[in-house]
């Protein structure tokens, strides 16, 4: 069956060039070889394709809302990251092995798929299986044209039978430019370098930014010009329960969760630990989530500040939670010792090695994630002294090391931050002392815009954090490369400015930067040229 599917879905992946508005296929981005950097740091990827491969997390909620089929998110490719985002349409492209890769995972969805689905008629009859697919095609493609496809149905080389016709047809679909990439075109001609955007386009830019997948039928129907029109519909989306799912995408992306991971650490870290761990770490990460965003505070900020995490007993046993149980539920932890997401496992273990301390891997994150300061080591990286002299503390190695001036340009930001870190090992067990008994060294100062944040430790620097404009501006900034899929370009700084004043003003309440997001009249257009 598979080797049946593979070939008819290859005719259909192949020669993938032309326009939509046909029964051609989306031509894919070309993507530079290597991009320049601006005076800011960022590379130029400053405008859009104007069309936009689907992250593993999108790939899967779409499927998911489609069909009902759970794939494991980290089965599809992963999105490529730059300067610390994975969303920057301009850096993603799909070759040979990720076009192979969907088909794989678009034949697992398509045959559980048809094996479970209630259409409500039987698939061994063409009639029910037509009028499915119709429907199937419609909302996978997000409005794209159908016929191409249809025609599987009755293309005796995609099976014997109406059901593996059917399965071919999804196989297909899922693995086609008009579901992998979302489009962004935009009609018309270009005003300062941007485009607008059609209706079904901002259906479907909509639904990415809150739900992480395809526009649904209401959306797509609605007039989305009227920007009343798409607060109201911002409305019904968050209050979907798939709007917790697509706010993890972006809380995922900015704390930088793309690589690394509990299950990448070395056995004897791991040592003690359940198998499960991996996996309890995510859940845990989520709901966490899930309670501050949309239960509590509903603010970012409070995402670095919350003294309770939610827990079962594998997750408890790192954070210090002695009366855990085996299901999830919150319980504070001492916010002396840890607070927030920063000192969660699933961010510690993304920015950690496999083994050991990684003050600077830390560091460099804090800069770039939480203050959006850019960090890109000197050209030449000088030799240092590895002597060791007798009684050094670990830190006081490390900052000897980095002592010389070419050094310090980004030392001097990376490592204060980095060493308020030094009390928890790569999954997030804590520490006070050494192990030779000496207590850990985790006080510093972080610049941060004109102000300096000064801590003792990495509880102390993430009230700091959260209580700085700077955080709340960086978060509104991500928010913007996040749902236009590039960098900002000098055009674009009215609306960055008036998202970082909301941000500050509502101490980085979500729902506002939301609306002043979607409300926007940028929100209904695409950046074309850079």
């Amino acid at each position: 069956m598979r080797r049946r599917l593979r070939a008819i879905g290859c005719a259909f992946l192949v020669g993938c060039t032309g326009t939509i508005g046909d029964v051609t296929e989306l031509e894919p981005p070309v993507v530079p070889d290597g991009p320049t950097r601006g005076e800011d740091g960022l590379p130029d990827y400053r405008h859009s394709p104007g069309v936009r491969v689907l992250t593993q997390r999108e790939y899967r909620n779409a499927v998911a809302d489609l069909l009902g089929v759970e794939l494991a998110r980290t089965e599809a490719p992963a999105e490529q990251v730059v300067a610390g985002h994975g969303q920057i349409a301009l850096a993603q492209a799909v070759g040979y092995d990720e076009v192979d890769s969907f088909y794989e995972l678009g034949v697992q969805a398509a045959e559980e798929a048809v094996a479970t689905l209630d259409a409500g008629c039987d698939f061994a009859d063409i009639a029910c299986a037509r009028e499915w697919s119709g429907g199937f095609l419609e909302r996978a493609f997000r409005g794209a044209p159908t016929d191409r496809y249809a025609g599987i149905l009755e293309d005796a080389d995609a099976g014997e039978t109406v059901e593996e016709r059917l399965e071919t047809l999804i196989a297909a679909a899922l693995s086609s430019p008009h579901f992998l990439y979302r489009r962004e075109v935009g009609e018309g001609g270009t005003n300062r370098g941007t485009r607008r955007l059609s209706g079904e386009e901002i259906a479907s830019r909509l639904s990415f930014l809150v739900w992480q997948s395809g526009p649904d039928a209401e959306l797509r129907a609605a007039d989305l010009r009227d920007p009343s029109v798409r607060l109201a519909q911002l409305t019904r989306l968050l209050d979907d329960p798939r709007a917790r799912i697509g706010m993890h995408g972006f809380v995922y992306d900015w704390m930088g969760l793309s690589e690394g991971g509990v299950a990448s650490k070395d056995p004897e870290v791991l040592a003690g630990t359940p198998a499960s761990l991996a996996a309890s770490a995510e859940m845990s990460f989520d709901l966490l989530l899930d309670r501050v965003l949309f239960e509590e505070e509903g603010t970012f900020p409070a995402l670095l500040t919350t003294e309770e995490y939610v827990v079962d007993t594998a997750v408890g046993a790192l954070v210090g939670v002695d009366d855990a149980t085996e299901s999830f539920a919150s319980a504070a932890i001492n916010s002396a010792e840890r607070r927030g997401v920063l000192m969660h496992p699933m961010v510690l273990a993304a920015h950690t090695k496999e083994s050991g301390a990684s003050p600077f891997p830390l560091g460099k994150f804090i800069n770039e994630h939480l203050l959006c300061e850019v960090i890109d080591p000197p050209a030449m990286i000088p030799e240092v002294d590895e002597e060791e002299i007798e009684g050094e503390t670990f830190r006081e190695r490390m900052e000897a090391r980095t002592a010389a001036p070419a050094c310090q340009s980004c030392h001097r930001r990376i490592g204060p931050p980095g060493f308020a870190f030094l009390s928890f090992d790569p999954v997030g067990r804590y520490q006070a002392e050494d192990g030779l008994g000496r207590p850990f060294d985790t006080s510093g100062v972080l610049p941060a815009g004109d102000d300096m944040i000064v801590f003792e430790n990495a509880s102390e620097m993430a009230q700091g954090l959260a209580a700085h404009p700077s955080t709340a501006r960086c978060v509104a900034r991500r928010m913007f490369r996040w749902t236009f899929g590039h960098f900002e370009h000098e055009d674009d700084q009215e609306l960055v400015d008036t998202l970082e004043e909301v941000a500050v003003a509502e101490d980085g309440a979500m729902r506002p930067l939301l609306d002043a997001l979607v409300a926007s009249e940028a929100f209904t257009r695409v950046r074309v040229e850079p």
